[in-house]
């Protein structure tokens, strides 16, 4: 197997282990905490992510995976002076944060201690990405898995103890400080084996393109941010830490597959944009069909298996979680299908397509949250999600439609009438979902029959598979 293709597969075997040490620690941790303690602890999980990509402009994203291609003989140069920039970014907005700290915790509902510590956790997340994306442009999966899988392995390991030892007025700083310490440990080590190889710890030219190309990506990634972490800001502002911490778990167990919706979507982009590259799009639409029929009747397997989701992943005390599942679940659907479009838009150069749709359902998301949550609780805003997904989706559909208008191309790459069956085929699976919650009978019966139907299909679902990994 080519080191490219090796490579790829480890980093993704990579990825689903990490994202499987996380599921099988929470709940360890749903336990150690108390509602209230774990949700304040996915409060600040929430306000992490959004503070890092302002503090830091993501840099060590896109931004820094374009300069490693632009300058292949600069990599140590422009690695360390791309550290060196974020540390000083860090430090610039600390400094802001000081003056401001009071306005800003009364914001977050977070103490100083606490947010500074956050500050520290964004810092070394961010050196450590750089040297994780160094290592990916170098195909080096080895060092990557060892780094990646050791700091999840050590934060959890870190994070049980803390956690358990710790007073209960502790407990959520000491598990911030258990899982930034790994991080930190290594953002040292990072940066000081940056600047030893490197002659360059300055490059004007190098930081001035990096802004640049950082700061009009901010609001692209920040609404990315609030689409999935918004709601349990506002039910924090609101309501409490306790709703927050049941929401965070129907959160976490309805987002189950949305690894599998990464997973099944890197097979298809190749073999997708080698039909777009041919010209064969009429065949797209019978894969596609197959792959959202596939999602959505995995999502109703979640969804129908929601009850022993939460009682596995948490206790008794958040066993109103299992009311949030569906609706939350319904997003991984709607989210697999505005990526199909967001694959077109960006095969044909429309990337501001992409960036102005997720913009405007991050508002939408943010505005009827403000409405709803007050009223109707912190379960409406597992709807409003849904649906600012299904918005997102039907965004996407229209700007794929303009992109193809502009590129001349007049064939129909999706099929507009399955897709729209497939919407009201989730929100239905949703329903019977939530009624069957209480008939515990007839929901084990539904199960029963839904996996016999599922073997009975299972070929065809196959060959669909089969297809886009043997690229057509």
């Amino acid at each position: 197997m080519p080191l490219p293709a090796k490579a790829g597969v480890w980093f993704t075997i990579c990825a689903i282990v990490q994202r499987g040490i996380s599921v099988i620690s929470m709940p360890i941790f749903t336990r150690l905490f108390s509602t209230e303690e774990y949700g304040a602890y996915n409060l600040y999980t929430s306000w992490f992510m959004l503070f890092g990509l302002v503090i830091t402009l993501n840099l060590q994203q896109e931004v820094f995976n374009k300069g490693l291609s632009d300058h292949v003989k600069e990599r140590p140069e422009y690695s360390t002076s791309q550290a060196i920039l974020i540390t000083l970014l860090v430090l610039a907005f600390y400094a802001v944060y000081l003056l401001l700290s009071g306005a800003i915790n009364a914001m977050t509902g977070m103490s100083t201690l606490l947010t500074s510590l956050m500050f520290v956790d964004v810092w070394s997340s961010s050196i450590v990405s750089l040297w994780l994306a160094r290592r990916r442009f170098d195909y080096a999966y080895k060092p990557l898995i060892a780094v990646t899988l050791g700091i999840s392995f050590v934060s959890v390991v870190l994070g049980i103890f803390a956690v358990w030892v710790a007073p209960d007025e502790w407990k959520v700083v000491a598990r911030v400080v258990s899982n930034l310490l790994p991080f930190f440990v290594a953002a040292v080590f990072v940066l000081a084996s940056f600047v030893k190889r490197s002659c360059c710890l300055f490059n004007r030219e190098w930081w001035r393109n990096s802004v640049r190309m950082g700061v009009p990506l901010v609001p692209h990634y920040a609404s990315q941010v609030l689409l999935n972490q918004a709601d349990k800001i506002l039910i924090s502002w609101f309501l409490d830490n306790v709703k927050v911490a049941i929401y965070g778990v129907a959160h976490s167990a309805g987002l189950l597959l949305a690894m599998v919706n990464n997973g099944i979507n890197s097979s298809y982009v190749p073999w997708l944009y080698g039909k777009l590259r041919s010209g064969d799009c009429r065949s797209v639409s019978g894969v596609s069909n197959a792959l959202i029929l596939l999602v959505a009747l995995l999502v109703f397997l979640l969804m129908l298996l929601a009850p022993e989701c939460v009682a596995v992943l948490a206790t008794a005390e958040y066993v109103d979680a299992i009311w949030c599942i569906p609706p939350i679940a319904t997003g991984v659907v709607f989210s697999f299908m505005y990526t199909l479009f967001v694959n077109v838009e960006i095969y044909y150069g429309k990337a501001g397509y992409v960036a102005t749709a997720s913009i405007l359902s991050a508002v939408a998301n943010i505005a009827l949250n403000l409405i709803v949550i007050p009223v109707f609780g912190y379960i409406s805003s597992a709807y409003v999600t849904a649906a600012c997904y299904l918005g997102t989706a039907v965004l996407h559909y229209h700007f794929m439609k303009r992109a193809l208008k502009d590129a001349g191309i007049i064939c129909r790459i999706y099929d507009a009438r399955f897709i729209a069956f497939a919407v009201v085929l989730t929100c239905a699976f949703a329903a019977i979902s939530l009624g069957l919650y209480t008939v515990g009978a007839w929901r084990y019966a539904f199960i029963a029959a839904f996996l016999i139907g599922l073997l009975v299909f299972r070929k065809r679902l196959y060959r669909s598979i089969k297809t886009i990994r043997t690229k057509g």
